[in-house]
């Protein structure tokens, strides 16, 4: 009898658990690792403009991560820039030619500088994304709420969790 009541409580509290916590299929998450970020829909990978055109519907959303591309679209064009120059004064390093450090140096401070920019572009994108996702899921949890019904059947007690 014990094990019955502790399956239950267990069945009960998985369900309920995965009622709340279930991912939409319509959300959005993006995925940021050392070559670059990625956006998902589900399990599919979009772009930042598909993205966008999701989030066209809330102007709000829209503005803040048309932002977030703003500043990715400038931190990428920086960090470009300065990698081309210190690129460059290593490549004269190595051959036979003579760097200008100077110029390296102005490349290192050009990359330092698309760095703050980068991550203020994450927390723009998350935000603008979160905020979605949050919006899907108060539309979604009106229309699709689990039904959770409890009798009996078989041979004892049944739970059944409808989505």
């Amino acid at each position: 009898m014990k094990l019955s009541k502790f399956f239950f409580l267990y069945t009960l509290c998985f369900a309920i658990y995965f009622s709340a916590h279930s991912q939409h299929t319509d959300s959005l998450r993006m995925q940021s690792n050392f070559f670059g970020n990625k956006f998902f829909k589900g399990d599919t990978i979009i772009s930042v403009n598909q993205v966008l055109e999701e989030m066209a519907s809330n102007e709000s959303i829209y503005n803040l991560m048309k932002d977030a591309k703003t500043d990715f679209v400038f931190s990428q064009i920086l960090g470009a820039t300065g990698g081309f120059l210190v690129g460059w004064q290593l490549a004269a390093a190595v051959g036979s030619g003579e760097p200008n450090w100077a110029l390296a140096g102005v490349g290192i401070g050009i990359i330092v500088i698309s760095i703050p920019i980068s991550i203020n572009f994450k927390k723009k994108a998350n935000e603008a994304i979160n905020r979605y996702n949050r919006t899907i899921t108060s539309s979604n949890s009106r229309n699709h709420k689990p039904m959770y019904n409890l009798g009996f059947g078989g041979n004892g007690l049944k739970f059944q969790v409808r989505f």
